[in-house]
């Protein structure tokens, strides 16, 4: 891992076509919106007025205190459809970004209570997909580096059955080494 964004076979670190994927959905939710609006009003400015001028005016001066609550229906119909339609499309898109992330948090809980170690795994469609396996390639970096501090540290205490002297240099040994090897992490 050399500090560098990897990026997607589809384009940039998220993918071309998730973006446009989300921008199809928003444009959708939009449209159906704007669509649910221009029916309302059509229906209701579609019926012809019929008559002379002067009940044609009638008509209209009837139409205009029946409208306030016609357009007032039809855009509040139109915010609600739009905006549930869109907080739906935000908590999908959320659960596919957040789940990976708690499921990274729980591995790493496992990790440093001592726990066997298992991969984190992702559900097809979520993202950070490559986070994935970075993650789970530092986690078995760190699995095999905790493995051979213990091994360096349970044959430094075998050592120590032989005599005291010997036991002190190989602990002080071993630790060294594990400092000079944990000197990388900082």
């Amino acid at each position: 891992m050399n500090g560098t964004a990897r990026t997607t076979d589809s384009g940039g670190p998220i993918g071309h076509r998730y973006i446009l994927g989300i921008l199809l959905r928003l444009l959708i939710n939009f449209a159906l919106g704007v669509g649910v609006l221009y029916a309302i009003l059509f229906f209701v400015l579609s019926k012809p007025l019929a008559g002379e001028y002067a009940a044609v005016y009638h008509q209209l001066r009837g139409l205009a205190a029946y409208m306030r609550p016609v357009v007032t229906v039809s855009v509040l119909a139109y915010a609600l459809l739009a905006s549930l339609s869109t907080a739906a499309l935000c908590v999908y898109i959320l659960h596919r970004v957040a789940g990976p992330l708690y499921r990274m948090e729980r591995v790493l809980e496992e990790f440093r209570s001592g726990a066997a170690t298992r991969p984190v795994s992702f559900r097809h469609g979520d993202q950070a997909g490559q986070l994935a396996e970075a993650f789970n390639t530092w986690v078995g970096a760190l699995r095999q580096d905790r493995g051979r501090f213990l091994a360096r540290m349970e044959e430094a205490e075998r050592l120590c059955l032989v005599d005291e002297a010997t036991c002190r240099a190989e602990m002080e040994k071993a630790l060294r080494q594990v400092a000079e090897e944990l000197a990388r992490y900082r």
